[in-house]
């Protein structure tokens, strides 16, 4: 899941806080199966306060605007209230696009979450602290009848390493995201050498991606096993390993 945070501030003095967002979704992402037509997204505010929640979608860009980018879904509805410690449903609804149907389509969900003005009146002098949060999770729009089936597309994962490079082939025409990936002689055996540096986790459907390995030891790790963890349509992480 990627977040960014919009923050507006008004202050006289330097402090330091934590913040979080109130408003959730149910998940990390999003899986919109096509023979569905639309999809029911949980929202729930965990805060004292109502918010006013602002939802959009886009192809990729997390600077477009609500309404800059054509996407094949519409959120009904795009702007709702949600009182303290409720929760809200929203409907995600596709529309006559077409959208390949041999592999995965990805787009983002945005939520923006704006607190409601205070109700105190502000003092000449007083620091006053507005935050509005931004969410964006991953949408993934999947045609029907893909082969092999989600939860055995990890498994067939094609993994070689050169030196210090690693790579890893997706056959499979779903998204797959990393979460860990080590290198041990077996799997209570110590790290080998591991990714450290993420600057890309996912490899796209019928592609390949490439990482840098940090090896704890000058050795050939060719032979050895990769331990790998992804990220599945719940949010959890499924594991596998492969002899590189």
């Amino acid at each position: 899941m990627c977040k960014s945070i919009f923050i507006s501030i008004i202050l006289t003095c330097f402090f330091s806080c934590k913040a979080y967002p109130e408003v959730v979704i149910n998940g990390t992402r999003i899986v919109f199966h096509a023979q569905d037509k639309e999809s029911v997204i949980q929202l729930m505010n965990k805060g004292k306060k109502p918010y006013l929640v602002q939802m959009w979608l886009d192809d990729g860009n997390p600077k477009a605007r609500p309404g800059e980018v054509n996407v094949p879904f519409i959120v009904n509805p795009p702007v709702i209230r949600i009182d303290p410690e409720k929760g809200q449903a929203i409907r995600l609804m596709a529309l006559n696009e077409h959208l390949p149907q041999d592999r995965e389509s990805l787009f983002w969900f945005n939520l923006l979450e704006v607190p409601p003005k205070p109700t105190q009146k502000i003092q000449a002098g007083d620091n006053v602290l507005q935050m509005a949060f931004r969410t964006r999770v991953k949408l993934f729009y999947r045609p029907d009848n893909l082969v092999p089936s989600p939860l055995q597309a990890y498994k067939q994962l094609k993994v070689s390493v050169i030196g210090n490079k690693l790579t890893i082939i997706n056959p499979s025409p779903y998204f797959i995201t990393f979460s860990k990936l080590e290198v041990r002689h077996s799997k209570t055996s110590p790290v080998l050498s591991r990714v450290e540096n993420f600057t890309k986790r996912m490899v796209e459907p019928e592609s390949e991606i490439e990482f840098n390995l940090k090896s704890n030891e000058n050795k050939d790790i060719r032979g050895e096993k990769l331990f790998y963890s992804i990220i599945n349509d719940y949010g959890g992480e499924s594991v596998n390993e492969q002899i590189l």
